[in-house]
């Protein structure tokens, strides 16, 4: 967004009108006043402001904003100062070029900018808040200006996979329990957490329990989605087996949730004699 705002100077001028004929002068009278504009060309300043800013970052992370204010008339531009709103939600951490935070505002105090001359001016805030925000930076001088720029902060869900097997080794007839451990790592709600297991030829199902049902089919263990798991909150499952058969088995764990592109797996290794 950008705009410019002209100052045009004018003035009047009285003038008085004199003849001049053979003899002395002789004065006719005054004809009055005209109106005379300075227009762009003698000396107005014209201000424009611009504001940049990522549109997207995720929380945590920091971002930069970035003004421009520039003087693009022919004559210089007195007094110029530069207000930045700090959105809520936001967090200031610095600016440049003698910003100061001033309540909910950094403000710039530029003085005099010169005609054909501009001012960048950066400021740096922490994204600790989802959301969307806006953000309006205003310049004056004997005008106004403003720009806005908008930011979208998000979460992103992060989901980790862990599973242990409990006791390892095993005798052939006996049990062994994997327990499968999902935690929401990230700043987002993860949501339809899946788990499906595999069996290796040497185990077979014996039972299933965890937030969501489990149902075992010969070598396939599979639960019902998770509808939800919020950030840094964990959920836990567990598969219990019998060993059939001696082997250094392996115990496959595959993952999918809404947010996930593509499976994450996770085996486990159990020893049978």
């Amino acid at each position: 967004m950008k705009k410019q705002i002209a100052i045009m100077a004018s003035f009047m001028l009285a003038f008085s009108i004199v003849a001049v004929v053979a003899g002395p002068a002789q004065h006719i009278g005054t004809a009055g006043w005209a109106l005379f504009s300075t227009g762009m060309g003698a000396g107005a300043p014209a201000v424009s402001i611009t504001k940049e800013c990522p549109s997207l970052r995720y929380v945590g992370r920091n971002a930069e904003f970035t003004i421009t204010v520039s003087n693009t008339g022919s004559g210089d531009a007195q007094n110029v100062v530069v207000t930045d709103m700090i959105p809520n939600g936001i967090s200031y951490i610095s600016s440049d070029n003698g910003g100061s935070r001033q309540g909910n505002n950094i403000v710039w105090r530029i003085g005099t900018l010169p005609a054909g001359k501009s001012a960048v001016l950066k400021s740096k805030f922490a994204c600790n808040t989802i959301g969307d925000f806006s953000n309006t930076a205003k310049v004056t001088y004997c005008a106004e200006d403003e720009a806005t720029c908008d930011i979208s902060v998000k979460g992103i869900p992060a989901i980790l996979i862990e599973c242990v097997d409990n006791p390892d080794p095993i005798e052939v007839g006996n049990n062994v329990t994997y327990t499968i451990t999902v935690t929401n790592q990230g700043t987002a709600v993860g949501t339809n957490i899946k788990l499906d297991c595999t069996l290796p030829a040497q185990e077979e199902f014996v039972s299933a329990d965890g937030p969501t049902r489990g149902t075992g089919s010969g070598k396939s263990v599979s639960f019902d989605p998770l509808p939800s798991l919020a950030p840094k909150a964990t959920a836990t499952f567990r598969v219990t087996v019998k060993g059939t058969d001696v082997g250094d088995v392996r115990f496959r764990v595959e993952m999918t949730s809404d947010q996930l592109t593509s499976k994450v797996m996770e085996t486990e290794s159990t020893n049978i004699y």
